[in-house]
C-alpha cells in the first residue's frame, strides 16, 4: 500500500496549482488538459512520478478517486 498524495494551492490570481502522484486523477487533468488548453495545462513531471498542472478560474473541481 501506498500514498497517492495531491496537493492543491490556490492564489489570488485564480490560478490553481495541482501536484499529484494519483495516476487516475492525472489522467482527468490530461484529458481536460487537451480538451481546455484555455482553462488547464500540464506544467512538468517530477522524478517520483508525480505531476504539477495550472488550473484557471472555477474550472477546478476534483472528484476523488481511488486506486485499489
Amino acid at each position: 500500500m501506498f500514498k497517492l498524495e495531491t496537493m492543491i494551492y490556490a492564489s489570488e490570481d485564480e490560478t490553481n496549482s495541482v501536484f499529484t502522484l494519483n495516476p487516475a486523477l492525472q489522467k482527468q487533468l490530461d484529458t481536460l488538459a487537451s480538451q481546455h488548453p484555455e482553462v488547464c495545462q500540464r506544467k512538468a513531471r517530477g522524478e517520483a512520478g508525480g505531476v504539477t498542472y495550472q488550473v484557471r478560474g472555477a474550472a477546478l473541481a476534483i472528484q476523488p478517486v481511488r486506486v485499489s
